[in-house]
């Protein structure tokens, strides 16, 4: 392939790379020259993967952290950026970024525990936003008593921010759903986690409210006397705690009287598995299908394995029903955009539900095949709710051994992923698609087509190369923009996947990228470079608002991308939805 002449290469004509003049660079084991990190990008990777050297653990849920992860948190606060520290944190939780909510309670409790005054008192701050259910806010005492030794630590601060946390559901929110009887629901649903309970924590906080509705909770669950309820709002609250204490008091033992009795609460007053005894989970199907009934959606998608264990989609006299109830409402696309389940998200749950095993091995089923059809569908589907902006992209995606790893602790592998991202932007807008390793003349157009599903999709691009004789495939990054450069085609958003072995050859990619943009005149621009099996180091240039380097990936990779190419300021107005999706994320 001929190149164009713009390219200047960069180097010594033996073919060994220089740094970029004017940044601070490094060498990767790749021979290329990458951008190191700094610290507010380092805290980004580890409130995102759970490490400062961005290497993501799958089946990591819990782990114990240690201080010496978060180096890079202690010398931001030093150099006085402890407010850039915490709101950082609360951006990347209250957006869904991570894969997890454990690193940013980790965070938030290093900068609570700070020595300095301003950044302890942000942190206590946004303790309400970052810790949007009990089970955050358990697990932010709990990181907070490993710092202090073990010991209370429990001071006026913290007394008042933990304090407020429970008086916050006196503030009615536009849809209502910040109430006390959401409170209610909050402490009976997560009643202990982490050793911590509420009665401990309410005691320790000393919490106190005017509002008679949100006493009567604390009262719950301090194990007090009840106030006798005189408005519509306390009665509420108590009727709810009384079905949830009947709901507790129903055996197996006593099936025929109580089932039914539980399953009238359920759908009564809204109740979660976590309000069931454990005993009706095991043994009943009627108890599942009134909690079925009610999951959002994804609770439902991800509760569809363990429901077919059950024989509910297999066998039974309302197997037709239950099925068809999958089906009509995989098939709404209104709940489907409401419930903001990317494509991706409803593929790791189709290729779980189709292994029919549970990744533990303790539950399997035999998958239905409508269900299996109707997840199939719904992906296919959710491709085509995004609206097309009119953009021209070019999707370069590396081949080699590493993108055949799996990502995310799912049964997909990297390189699956970046087929699922091709195929759900090759559905609204004009893309292009190479393959690439380290030579421009190795790079070749994958045709794919709207038509293409998503397994031709994934036999195009997930091709191995000619062996290099190396221990591993390089890619150069730099090849996409040679390579559109030499086509002379211009592109609004160029997305790069690769795994974390990046070399570059006569010209930095960053170079590469710029002298392309300005060969080409196209000032607006989005590059986005996914590391998939990532390592500590960044390729894009940390200093351009045009470029996103995004490490590692997972569900929530996707929507993140596309909000970053189309240029759209998510904002999050209302925190219930956010709190919604928490809970979802439990159920």
């Amino acid at each position: 392939m001929d190149v164009d002449p713009y390219i200047h290469p960069q180097g010594d004509p033996t073919g060994q790379p220089e740094p970029l003049p004017g940044y601070s660079q490094i060498r990767n084991v790749a021979g290329g020259y990458v951008f190191e990190v700094s610290d507010i990008e380092k805290l980004k990777r580890f409130l995102c993967l759970g490490s400062e050297l961005a290497y993501y653990k799958a089946n990591s849920q819990h782990r114990k952290f240690s201080r010496s992860e978060v180096q890079a948190i202690d010398r931001l606060i030093q150099g006085n950026k402890g407010h850039e520290v915490v709101e950082c944190i609360r951006k990347i939780s209250l957006q869904g970024r991570a894969c997890k909510q454990d690193p940013a309670l980790y965070a938030l409790a290093v900068c609570a525990r700070s020595n300095d005054e301003t950044t302890k008192h942000n942190a206590y701050r946004v303790l309400n936003d970052v810790c949007r259910i009990p089970t955050h806010l358990f697990q932010f005492i709990k990181y907070s008593e490993e710092m202090n030794g073990h010991e209370t630590g429990w001071g006026r601060a913290q007394r008042q921010a933990v304090s407020k946390w429970y008086k916050q559901f006196v503030e009615v929110g536009s849809n209502g759903h910040k109430t006390p009887l959401k409170l209610a629901y909050l402490v009976t649903k997560y009643r202990r986690r982490y050793k911590w309970s509420h009665r401990d924590v309410i005691r320790l906080a000393h919490v106190r409210s005017k509002n008679k509705a949100v006493r009567i909770t604390l009262q719950y669950a301090l194990g007090k006397p009840l106030e006798v309820a005189d408005c519509k709002e306390s009665l509420e609250v108590t009727e709810f705690l009384s079905a949830v204490k009947e709901a507790k008091r129903c055996s197996v033992k006593k099936m025929k009287e109580d089932e039914g009795r539980l399953c009238e609460y359920i759908a009564l007053y809204q109740l979660s598995w976590e309000h069931v005894p454990n005993q009706f989970l095991k043994y009943s199907v009627k108890v599942w299908d009134v909690l079925f009934r009610t999951m959002p959606m994804t609770a439902m998608i991800r509760n569809l394995g363990k429901m077919t264990s059950f024989g509910m989609h297999t066998g039974q006299p309302a197997t037709d029903f239950w099925v068809q109830h999958v089906v009509n409402r995989l098939d709404d696309d209104i709940q489907l955009a409401r419930a903001r389940i990317h494509p991706l998200t409803l593929l790791i749950a189709l290729n779980h539900y189709e292994l029919g095993l549970q990744r533990n091995q303790k539950i399997k089923w035999h998958p239905n095949p409508r269900i299996i059809a109707a997840l199939q569908n719904a992906f296919i589907r959710s491709t085509k709710l995004i609206q097309p902006e009119g953009r021209k992209y070019l999707m370069a995606v590396s081949v080699g051994e590493n993108m055949q790893k799996s990502i995310c602790g799912s049964t997909i592998t990297a390189g699956e992923a970046a087929a699922a991202m091709v195929y759900s932007t090759v559905q609204t807008e004009d893309v292009e698609v190479i393959l690439f390793t380290n030579r421009i003349e190795d790079a070749f157009t994958a045709t794919i087509r709207k038509e293409d599903n998503l397994q031709t999709i994934k036999e195009k691009i997930l091709q191995i190369p000619i062996e290099t004789g190396s221990d591993y495939i390089k890619h150069d990054l730099s090849v996409p923009f040679i390579w559109a450069a030499s086509r002379k085609e211009k592109f609004d958003a160029i997305m790069v996947f690769t795994d974390s072995i990046t070399s570059c050859g006569f010209i930095h990619p960053a170079e590469a990228l710029k002298q392309y943009t300005q060969y080409m005149t196209i000032p607006d621009y989005r590059f986005v470079v996914v590391a998939m099996t990532s390592d500590k180091y960044s390729v894009a240039a940390p200093d351009s608002v045009h470029n996103l380097d995004v490490v590692g990936f997972d569900t929530m990779t996707p929507g993140i991308i596309m909000d970053f190419v189309e240029n759209s300021q998510q904002t999050f107005k209302d925190h219930d939805i956010i709190l919604h999706s928490d809970e979802d994320r439990h159920y």
